[in-house]
């Protein structure tokens, strides 16, 4: 038998890969081993794995001794693709995922394309902007009451999910994390302040008392593209005046950061009207019948009229942070680095009864003062007679 011709079997030795020929056809139809016929191979065997083979077209003789790696790679180039499971057995060189098959890798069939990706995305902050919005949990019989209230909510989660960020939140512990960020520092505070009472017996100090009847605010402005230098010397200008006085002296100002300074004055006197209630002393019928005439801490004398009209009482300024940097060339060849400076202008407004009180105190404290005596007639002590050399 010098020809093989379509076989479809064979047998691998563990350390040889042994050719047989299965069955035979003869010419009148009967198979026999020596027929010199087409030889046919049935299946292949492997240690304790044996699968069916495809026809393949086979060169070589009937019996063949080879090294199993020789035998099985020529195997592989006649039959083509081997099976699923063969493809863990055959030997694998220069490869380290010899039996993992691509773990850890992403095929290209795993590989989404843009627009599901951002499907993907879309769908997940939808998920979390209604998680967020609607509260409720579970069937009740308050569902359509709740559904309605909260109706704005989901509206505006739809349009925050549309977008890139998620906004507030409504959830209880979002709330709680805004409303109360440390909860330990909170119950110390408390404590301390339980503590600071009983020791004072229910009293309040003098400060505790004023900051009760009295009224402020404080307002800051953004960072101004000027200097300290310049703005300080409208900060000087406006304290100790009232906020009418000092927007009309920032409105006919020449400098060109006073426009600004007004603005924020503004700014200051519509806050404290409207969350404070400051300066309502015409609306509520505070004001005084007679005209009130009273001494500054500055030493200036006047009257005043409302008690609750705001003034400037504290006003200074801060260094921001610098605007960029330029070069500034100086002689022989050198040069420097001049930074743009921003500033920034706080003022503290408070109201007339303020100044009416600390007047008062400094006239009660002049009256219990008791006359001022020159020298005392009592023996000069803790003197020596003589010089200590």
């Amino acid at each position: 038998m010098d020809r093989v011709g379509y076989a479809t079997g064979m047998e691998v030795h563990p350390s040889y890969l042994l050719l047989f020929v299965a069955r035979a056809p003869s010419r009148s139809g009967n198979f026999s081993p020596f027929s010199p016929g087409p030889l046919q191979l049935e299946r292949l065997s492997l240690g304790n794995h044996s699968f069916q083979l495809p026809f393949a077209r086979l060169s070589t003789i009937m019996s063949l001794h080879l090294p199993a790696r020789r035998a099985v790679q020529s195997a592989r180039a006649t039959v083509g693709q081997p099976s699923l499971h063969l493809s863990r057995l055959l030997p694998k060189t220069q490869r380290r995922n010899a039996w993992f098959n691509g773990w850890g890798s992403q095929s290209s069939s795993s590989k989404e394309s843009p627009l599901a990706k951002e499907l993907t995305k879309r769908e997940r902050q939808q998920k979390m902007a209604d998680r967020m919005f609607n509260r409720t949990q579970g069937s009740t019989i308050f569902d359509e009451e709740i559904k309605d209230a909260e109706q704005p909510g989901q509206d505006a989660s739809k349009e925050i999910a549309a977008g890139s960020t998620v906004g507030f939140s409504k959830m209880k512990e979002h709330m709680e994390r805004a409303l109360d960020p440390d909860p330990r520092w909170r119950v110390r505070y408390q404590k301390k302040k339980v503590m600071q009472m009983v020791r004072a017996d229910g009293k309040l100090t003098h400060k505790e008392r004023i900051k009760q009847s009295e009224k402020e605010v404080h307002s800051a402005s953004p960072p101004l593209p000027t200097s300290t230098k310049k703005l300080v010397k409208l900060s000087h200008q406006i304290v100790g005046k009232t906020i009418d006085d000092a927007i009309t002296q920032m409105r006919y100002s020449k400098k060109k950061i006073a426009k600004e300074v007004k603005w924020q004055l503004e700014e200051a006197r519509d806050s404290a009207i409207a969350s404070r209630g400051m300066g309502l002393g015409v609306h509520t019928g505070e004001v005084l019948r007679t005209p009130k005439k009273i001494q500054t801490k500055d030493g200036r004398w006047i009257e005043v009229q409302d008690p609750t009209q705001l003034y400037i009482d504290e006003s200074w300024v801060a260094k921001g942070p610098y605007r960029g940097v330029r070069i500034q060339y100086h002689a022989r060849a050198r040069m420097s680095r001049m930074w743009r400076p921003t500033t920034s202008i706080n003022v503290v407004l408070k109201e007339e009864k303020t100044r009416i009180r600390q007047h008062d105190d400094r006239v009660e404290k002049q009256a219990k003062k008791a006359p001022w005596i020159h020298l005392p007639n009592r023996p000069v002590t803790a003197q020596r007679q003589y010089y200590c050399w």
